[in-house]
This record gives structure tokens, C-alpha cells and sequence, in this order.
């Protein structure tokens, strides 16, 4: 097996982050759990996180390992909005500027929260490799070090602290850990903490079935690029998978699933309406595919679904919550 990020090197990302991000909560959601088959569901709520989703740690741990030169040139990202924040956020402050590259169909509270945070946004373009090419440019112009959002381990190894602290508040007493698979970061790194901690945990990813990369990544037996398709859960929408990705995923997750638009809808009212959250589409697709009965919610199980963020538009919220 090819050894693609350590326990110790999320070990040592945990320590590094600590000062910059915050222990988000972890709640049994009750009123949810009438929904399934008897199972214990658990929320690990990284929408409170610093900026609103779980971007920030890997963003820490990235931003925290460049030198002193490197901070003074400042930095550049492409983003469909969480990672953008996230860098925003830890620019202002680390006292450097980020220059971060968006799409041009980004939502808009995705794009006012990067310039919230004091931010350069340059909407460009509407795909992945649009934006790689524009940050590419500015790396070339200014110099910019490249916080890269899926493919670089420091990143990789700040995302899966978001598992070992569940794992922790849990006190490991949990069946599966469900997880949002977009790019994968968070999916490949918070597999790899779950076995690294307890093989006998199952690790569950779940990505859109309009953009099922992985899923068929995994079919092919290697990285492949789909179509972009239309989803509702933009942060999930991308069409590549990187090797790094690939990898770790193949070896640490015991379950990839996919989840129709549908489902993804319900479960962002059901998450408001029964746990009292505000989650964004693409942090709901565990739950969805739990909703439809893809996952085993039986009685005696417990289950940790990572909440990745609530980064949401307001009036498309309220839309999904009307319908």
C-alpha cells in the first residue's frame, strides 16, 4: 500500500492548527434518528467552525508551514467558496495577502464571505482547470505560494482532524463515520484518520450522483475525470480525481455511495427542520443517502456524519426550505 499521509503527520497537524480553529461541536441529533431504522445519529457540526465549514484546518496547517518569505509574497487559491474563506480567513490573520480565484457562478455568500475576510476574489472562468490556469498566472505575476484545496497532504492532514476529534468526543464508541466526498481532501483524510485509529470502524463517502468521480475512479482502477454535471451541492462539484486522492480513498474507505439531487434536497430541510441546523447541500449528502436508504440505520448502530459546512445563499435556502 502506497503511503500517501501518516498518523503522525495528523497527529502533528492537530497541534500546529489548535490556536487558529475550534473544537466544533458533536450532537445526537434525536429527532432525526425518528427518520431511520433505530440507529444513533451524531452530527459533528463543522458548519461552527471558524468561516463555516471544515476548510479552515486543512487551510491552518497548509498556511502554517510557509516561510516567512513565502507569507510576505502572499497567496492564491481556487475555489468554489469554503476554501476560499478559509484562506481569506487565515491570511488576515497571518498578515499576508490572498488572492483568492473563484467561479463565476460561485454563490454569492461564498464570494462576500472571501471579502469579508479583506480578500482579493477574481471570478474567473467555470470550471476547475479555468481556475488552476488563472492562479497559475498569478503565481507567475506576484509570486502568490498556492494553497492548493485537495491534492496537497498538509491540507489533507488538517481536514482529518476533523475526524480524530469526533473519534475523540465520541470516545470511540461509533459504528461508521459518513462523509461528503467532493474533491477529496476531507473524504481521503478523515478515512485514513478513522482506520488509522479503529480498523473496525466503516468509513462512508458519499458524493452527488451527478459528478460520481470517484465512483468511477474506483470502477476504472484509476483516477478518472466525469462530466460536470448540475447538482445542488456545489462544493462537491468537481469533475477530476487526483491521484493523491484516489489513493487514499481506495485503501481507507470501506463504502463509496451516490446520492441523487433529490435526496440531497430533503435532507438539507430535514437537517433544519429536526436538528436545527443550517448545513449546505453538500455537507447533507450522508445524511440524503441515509434518507434513501443506503446506509444501515438499524438498531444498537452508532453513526457520525460529518456536517462540512453551512456556507449557504440565503434566498436559495429559503427555497429548498419552502419546497
Amino acid at each position: 500500500m502506497e503511503q500517501d499521509l501518516s498518523m503522525q503527520q495528523i497527529t502533528q497537524a492537530a497541534a500546529v492548527i489548535a490556536p487558529y480553529v475550534k473544537t466544533t461541536p458533536l450532537i445526537r441529533a434525536e429527532k432525526l434518528e425518528a427518520l431511520f431504522d433505530g440507529a444513533e445519529v451524531w452530527l459533528k457540526l463543522e458548519n461552527l467552525q471558524h468561516t463555516g465549514s471544515f476548510k479552515l484546518r486543512g487551510v491552518a496547517n497548509k498556511m502554517l508551514s510557509l516561510t516567512t518569505e513565502e507569507l510576505a509574497r502572499g497567496v492564491t487559491a481556487a475555489s468554489s467558496g469554503n476554501h476560499a474563506q478559509a484562506v481569506s480567513y487565515m491570511a488576515a490573520k497571518l498578515g499576508t495577502h490572498a488572492a483568492i480565484v473563484m467561479p463565476e457562478n460561485a454563490p454569492q455568500a461564498k464570494v462576500d464571505g472571501a471579502r469579508g475576510y479583506g480578500a482579493e476574489v477574481i471570478q474567473y472562468g467555470f470550471t476547475g482547470e479555468d481556475r488552476d490556469f488563472k492562479c497559475n498566472e498569478l503565481i507567475a505575476q506576484h509570486g502568490y505560494s498556492l494553497v492548493h484545496s485537495h491534492v496537497d497532504p498538509y491540507v489533507i492532514a488538517g481536514h482529518a482532524t476533523a475526524a480524530t476529534e469526533a473519534l475523540g468526543q465520541m470516545e470511540g464508541k461509533v459504528d461508521a463515520v459518513v462523509m461528503p466526498c467532493g474533491a477529496g481532501s476531507l473524504t481521503s483524510g478523515a478515512a485514513r484518520a478513522v482506520k488509522g485509529t479503529d480498523a473496525r470502524i466503516q468509513t462512508i463517502a458519499v458524493e452527488p450522483a451527478a459528478v460520481p468521480r470517484f465512483t468511477e475512479s474506483l470502477k476504472a482502477g484509476h483516477p478518472v475525470t466525469v462530466e460536470l454535471g448540475q447538482t445542488i451541492a456545489d462544493g462537491l462539484r468537481v469533475s477530476k480525481a487526483e491521484p493523491i486522492n484516489y489513493r487514499l480513498i481506495r485503501d481507507y474507505v470501506d463504502t463509496l455511495l451516490t446520492i441523487e439531487e433529490p435526496w440531497i434536497a430533503r435532507a438539507v430541510k430535514e437537517v433544519a427542520l429536526c436538528a436545527k441546523i443550517v448545513a449546505e447541500p453538500s455537507a447533507c449528502v450522508g445524511i440524503a443517502a441515509a434518507l434513501a436508504g443506503k446506509i444501515d440505520t438499524s438498531a444498537g448502530r452508532r453513526l457520525c456524519f460529518i456536517i462540512t459546512g453551512g456556507n449557504v445563499d440565503a434566498g436559495f435556502y429559503a427555497d429548498l426550505l419552502r419546497n
